[in-house]
């Protein structure tokens, strides 16, 4: 048997371990204690969607974070690749996904989650997920508070080439090579949606976010953004808060004025890590600016 202390850490943070090739799942220590970051109880369940190709590394800054806040948390992480994007079939999705959908289906009515999604990747699994859950239970996701972190955008041939290149190699003749394929391959499935006259997944699951019967609007949401996101428009997101709060959501926004595509930690992590807390601490009263525990 090989002895624990030699076993490498989880790239994608302390204590995970994969249930699929794309669900993570970490039940935090029993002897952990909450921390003083938050005045409300600390979420049961952390529902971490990744971007599209995210590598670990960078996944693992939101997961080491959210459990410095939270430590007595488990976290579910969700990985998206190009793959999922382009041509797996909605059923191997679901089968990959279905660690993930046990876990939220055994939640408990007092059990709070709180929800962290990043870009249309991330926003496509929360999607699916939300989707697929309402198809077998008749309810929503149980989700108490939710992040969406630079989405949702509109589908556009440069905005998903964009996003798509992001997952290439690092090599300088393996990226040329990969961008080559990548953009025909683009090319090709954006005349394949116009012929068949179908809508774009990206567009989907924007209006699916906004979907009252997927995702339940007594769950206040806080949009993360940046004015000179190459991938994300900040007038896309915008467009969406507005939708959302006509839709009964309650809306918080933090609006970043440098920050790269999922960059708005590394910009700013105080500001990001309060805004945070801020959300899961706090709730709208009728009144404007009011704020109350939510629980």
């Amino acid at each position: 048997m090989a002895d624990p202390k030699s076993t490498p850490p989880n790239p994608y943070g302390f204590g995970f371990s994969s249930l699929s090739p794309t669900v993570l799942y970490r039940t935090p220590p029993a002897n952990l204690k909450p921390s003083a970051a938050a005045i409300t109880k600390e979420p049961s369940l952390i529902l971490l969607t990744a971007w599209m190709n995210a590598f670990p590394r960078h996944v693992a800054k939101f997961t080491t974070g959210h459990q410095r806040l939270f430590p007595t948390s488990r976290i579910v992480i969700v990985l998206t690749s190009t793959v999922h994007f382009l041509y797996q079939s909605d059923s191997q999705r679901i089968k990959d996904l279905e660690p993930a959908l046990s876990i939220i289906k055994d939640l408990q009515p007092e059990e709070k989650v709180l929800l962290h999604s990043f870009s249309n990747g991330g926003a496509a699994a929360t999607w699916q997920l939300a989707k697929t859950h309402h198809e077998r239970t008749g309810k929503g996701l149980p989700v108490a508070k939710a992040i969406f972190d630079s989405a949702p955008g509109t589908q556009g041939y440069d905005s998903s080439l964009a996003a798509f290149s992001m997952g290439l190699p690092r090599n300088p003749i393996a990226w040329y090579v990969g961008s080559g394929l990548l953009r025909v391959l683009l090319r090709v499935w954006f005349a394949y949606k116009y012929v068949e006259g179908s809508e774009h997944i990206v567009d989907t699951v924007r209006k699916g976010l906004n979907d009252t019967g997927l995702l339940p609007t007594e769950a206040v949401r806080l949009y993360v953004y940046s004015a000179v996101d190459e991938l994300i428009k900040w007038e896309d997101v915008e467009t969406h808060t507005k939708d959302a709060e006509g839709k009964g959501y309650k809306v918080q926004k933090v609006k970043y004025l440098e920050s790269g595509h999922c960059g708005h930690l590394l910009q700013d992590e105080k500001r990001y890590w309060s805004a945070v807390t801020g959300l899961w601490d706090s709730d709208y009263l009728s009144s404007p600016g009011s704020i109350m525990v939510a629980w």
